[in-house]
């Protein structure tokens, strides 16, 4: 039975996305990522080519959070894996907190992880040799094996997932005196309960308050892709398990391997979110790989409805302009199923099917979405169709030569997004 914790997060309920299907700096698939909301930036990490995991070599992309566009990117030499991270804002510039090296094996698996964490500044087009990191910036945790740094800044603390005598333990300290070189420790460590990695491969990680999220995969016994995400919650005082939901489906998107778990909090509302990734290949290559992040909201609804992204404008399309109100639209939730709302008007002056505008890229719905809508009366007819597609074009159809749209208005849409 699925429940909502102590931090409103329900993870059997409906979610939104922060970016979708972006592509990455090269071929490999994202490991882990954090969010940077006060300067409007997401980080993924990547493994270099299989060849090269031994070494440890990563790759660290910087995207618009609005935009999802490729903003920057540095090299990692000798970090890691990248089981985790977090994202720090100082003024205009972001710090990360990752693994790094020397790298150890993964009982006996050809992949290498840190065994360290570290705290640097992201600057792009950089490269950054763990040699090169001072001893006294990185810290050890107990065991030294498979180490990651995850950030909870609601409540000012870093945790730190290590594994000792062969169990994953999971230990908060103080963030604000970690990032001063002092490792104060908050509460108790937390040991995965015996069995919990049975038949799962652990994706990831995250604490809010004190709640520990768990990310595993469970791989199809034949085919391996694309098996089945799931995200299990345990309360860190208690040590005991919460909850424990399947999230492959992550509200229509096709199934795909998942691929990290972050929390942030949105400066403009103070909200808390619980943020869970996934990766695919990019369409029409033979292996790059591309990220997508979705969230928990923990605003509570109001009136049954529970607002997933408030409302931000499109991009009208050449020759398209905003009406007396622009076109925006919005995502929301009401009885468990997602909506997207559109409202506004546009004028144009369209003789056939045409797109009218870009939805922002969080608005973008997995499958086609159409529905009709007032339009100019023109010879008794008065209403067109629109339609949203998984690229996230708006296209209006209806207009012919003889019987142009010269307006449409958007006001009545509300659509099931998924």
């Amino acid at each position: 039975m699925a429940i909502t914790d102590t931090n409103g997060i329900d993870l059997s309920g409906v979610s939104g996305r922060l970016i979708q299907t972006v592509p990455l700096t090269k071929n490999p698939a994202p490991q882990a990522f954090a969010s940077d909301p006060v300067n409007g930036h997401v980080f993924v990490l990547q493994m270099e080519s299989a060849a090269m995991t031994p070494a440890g070599n990563m790759y660290l992309n910087r995207i618009d959070r609005q935009s999802g566009r490729l903003t920057g990117s540095m090299y990692l030499k000798g970090f890691g894996h990248g089981i985790s991270m977090g994202a720090e804002p100082v003024g205009t510039d972001t710090y990360l907190w990752t693994e790094v090296g020397p790298v150890s094996p993964n009982d006996g698996v050809s992949t290498s992880f840190g065994t360290a964490v570290t705290r640097f500044a992201f600057v792009d087009g950089a490269t950054l040799d763990q040699a090169d990191v001072a001893p006294e910036k990185k810290f050890t945790p107990p065991g030294g094996r498979s180490t990651g740094p995850s950030v909870d800044f609601a409540n000012n603390v870093l945790t730190i997932v290590h594994i000792r005598d062969k169990v994953r333990c999971f230990t908060r300290y103080d963030l604000a005196k970690a990032g001063r070189g002092e490792w104060v420790e908050v509460g108790s460590t937390f040991q995965l309960p015996a069995g919990a990695e049975t038949g799962l491969t652990f994706q990831g990680y995250t604490v809010l308050g004190g709640v520990l999220y768990v990310y595993q995969w469970q791989k199809d016994p034949a085919t391996t892709y694309p098996g089945t995400a799931y995200i299990t919650s345990y309360s860190l005082d208690t040590k005991e398990k919460l909850d424990s939901q399947v999230v492959t489906g992550a509200d229509g998107l096709p199934r795909r391997e998942p691929e990290g778990l972050a929390v942030e909090v949105d400066p403009a509302t103070g909200e808390t979110r619980l943020l869970f990734g996934f990766s695919d290949t990019v369409p029409g290559t033979t292996g790059r790989r591309n990220v997508t992040v979705c969230w928990y909201p923990t605003a509570p609804a109001v009136d049954g409805v529970r607002v997933l992204s408030d409302w931000v404008d499109l991009t009208p399309a050449a020759g398209v302009r905003p009406g007396a109100q622009a076109p925006r639209g919005r995502l929301i939730a009401l009885a468990g199923t997602t909506h997207l709302q559109l409202r506004g008007t546009v004028t144009c002056a369209l003789t056939a099917d045409a797109l009218i505008a870009t939805l922002p890229q969080r608005l973008f719905p997995t499958r086609t979405v159409r529905q009709n809508v007032p339009r100019n009366m023109n010879t008794g007819r008065g209403v067109c169709r629109i339609e949203a597609n998984a690229l996230g074009e708006l296209w209006a159809y209806g207009a012919t030569g003889d019987n142009p749209i010269t307006w449409i208005d958007l006001d009545c849409v509300s659509v099931a997004w998924r």
